[in-house]
C-alpha cells in the first residue's frame, strides 16, 4: 500500500512538472490595473473668472451671482456663476462649475453653449 502510494505520488508529480498548471486568470487582474476614480474638481468663482479671462482677455469681468440667484438656472439644474463683462451690454457669461462649459446668459433665459 505504501508502495503504490509513494508511485502514484511520483507519477502525479512527475506529470505537474511537465504540464505546470496554467495560471488561474480572474476577470479583472488587480495587480496591473487600477481602478482610478476620477473625483472631478468644480470650479471656484476665481477659476471660472480666470477661465473667462483666458476665453477673451481683452475685458474684465464683474461677478453678478451665482446660480442659485437666477431661476432661470436653477430651472435647468445647473450650477455655476454668472459674471457681466465691464462694456456696455446686458448679455453675461454663465461659466458651469462642474463641466468649466461657457455660455452666453441672460436673465429672462436665454442660454446658449459658446465654449
Amino acid at each position: 500500500m505504501k508502495k503504490s502510494i509513494l508511485v502514484l505520488s511520483i507519477l502525479v508529480g512527475g506529470l505537474l512538472l511537465m504540464n505546470p498548471t496554467p495560471e488561474v486568470s480572474f476577470a479583472q487582474d488587480n495587480s496591473k490595473t487600477s481602478v482610478q476614480q476620477e473625483q472631478q474638481k468644480t470650479l471656484t468663482q476665481a477659476d471660472a473668472q480666470k477661465l473667462l479671462t483666458n476665453f477673451n482677455n481683452k475685458v474684465n469681468y464683474i461677478f453678478k451671482g451665482t446660480s442659485d440667484n437666477f431661476k432661470t438656472l436653477q430651472e435647468k439644474g445647473l450650477k455655476g456663476y454668472v459674471f457681466l463683462p465691464d462694456v456696455d451690454t446686458d448679455m453675461g457669461y454663465f461659466v458651469d462649475q462642474n463641466t468649466s462649459q461657457i455660455y452666453n446668459f441672460h436673465p429672462s433665459g436665454y442660454l446658449e453653449l459658446i465654449k
